[in-house]
């Protein structure tokens, strides 16, 4: 009896999952491409440091070569409490060209993020109408600006880009497997904009309309959460009118970044993403739990291998077609972003994506979790006054 009671749930599951694939293929049809017209709006290039004396310099000198009128371009630079040489590489880079600014933040405010603040800081001060966002280990190419704003047609409030991971060294294995995974987000982001409902973004390549992030007065309810300076505000974007978003797949736009240097870095970065599961819209959030509900489920009758072989003859088809699918969706999307570098690997990451989807869905509630070289922090800190921390 139970065993029927397993599989009917595991194949509702599939049923839903595979239908959903199927949807966000059609999403991927419908993915805005570039408009031929040259538009120059005025655009405030917003970086936020912390810590960040190694990544900054490549970063700045990227940033310096774009190939956009300088006087409707301006970079603003948030150095937030860093401890090491950032200040001093900011100080000596900004004085000599005029259309680079920084600001210092030296202190942390009760109940609101600090790279929240970072970005609600730089914003306020800035000039463009454009505000265009990436990080300090960012790697756009000299084109990153003028491609990204040749998506803001008039009705357009919002942008979202693609942040490959670039991997070094280049006969890394484990990175690359790494690399499709955090392709397999822009998949599933570009094929939500496409149908209107975008669900993920990254902070290292996203640009909004300034009166947009003021007429919602910024992160807003979102402010105290130490995750979720990207998807969390893409999340009040959405939900907040009826505003236009758009998913830039042309190759010019992206900006490339590194994949964490250690495995404590990584998994502090995975629970840090999971422990969102719960902020978003309850149908978001209900989705996800269904999800990992049926990752769970897989994981069960894969691993009746060893108990019962059944359950396990019963759940391989299932996991097979799963794959398949899948391996559909993401030859799609690596197709149009333009990248299809490391697709050969999806044998091998599709078997390994179960065990780490249970894994970190779980870890993401349980764990504190760590931001980048800053202290622990759990997902209470919202709720603790600056002094106690």
């Amino acid at each position: 009896m139970w065993f029927w009671i397993f599989y009917s749930l595991l194949v509702f599951l599939f049923l839903g999952y595979a239908g959903v694939l199927i949807y966000l293929r059609l999403g991927l049809n419908r993915a805005n491409f570039v408009q031929d017209d040259q538009i120059y709006p005025s655009v405030s290039v917003v970086v936020c440091a912390h810590n960040e004396q190694k990544n900054l310099p490549a970063c700045l000198n990227l940033l310096d070569n774009q190939q956009y009128p300088m006087d409707k371009l301006e970079f603003i630079i948030v150095n937030d409490r860093s401890s090491d040489r950032t200040e001093e590489i900011l100080q000596s880079f900004t004085e000599q060209r005029a259309n680079f600014h920084f600001l210092s933040i030296r202190d942390r405010l009760p109940f609101f993020a600090p790279k929240k603040r970072a970005i609600d800081t730089a914003v306020k001060q800035a000039q463009g109408d454009i505000i265009l966002l990436t990080d300090a280990d960012g790697r756009p190419g000299p084109q990153w600006v003028k491609s990204m704003v040749q998506y803001f047609t008039p009705d357009t409030d919002m942008v979202i880009g693609y942040a490959p991971y670039q991997v070094k060294p280049s006969g890394h294995k484990i990175k690359k497997i790494l690399a499709l995974e955090y392709f397999s987000h822009a998949a599933v982001a570009c094929a939500t904009t496409g149908l209107n409902y975008p669900v993920t973004c990254v902070g290292t390549n996203m640009a909004y309309r300034k009166p947009l992030y003021l007429d919602l007065d910024g992160f807003g309810p979102y402010k105290n959460r130490i995750s979720g300076d990207d998807d969390l505000f893409l999340t009040r974007v959405r939900e907040c009118g009826n505003h236009t978003i758009k998913y830039a797949v042309d190759h010019k736009t992206h900006v490339y970044n590194n994949p964490p240097a250690l495995w404590s870095k990584f998994i502090h970065q995975r629970v840090r993403y999971a422990s969102k599961g719960f902020d978003y819209p309850i149908q978001v959030t209900l989705a996800l739990i269904a999800l990992y509900m049926f990752n769970v489920l897989m994981v069960a009758g894969l691993a009746a291998l060893f108990l019962n072989w059944t359950v396990f003859v019963y759940t391989l088809p299932l996991f097979l077609m799963k794959g398949l699918m899948e391996f559909r969706f993401l030859n799609k999307a690596s197709r149009m972003l333009c990248d299809r570098r490391y697709l050969h690997y999806f044998p091998v990451a599709a078997i390994l994506h179960l065990p780490y989807v249970v894994a970190f869905g779980l870890l993401g509630q349980i764990l504190n979790y760590q931001w980048a070289a800053s202290a622990k922090h759990t997902k209470l800190e919202k709720t603790i006054p600056e002094e106690v921390l």
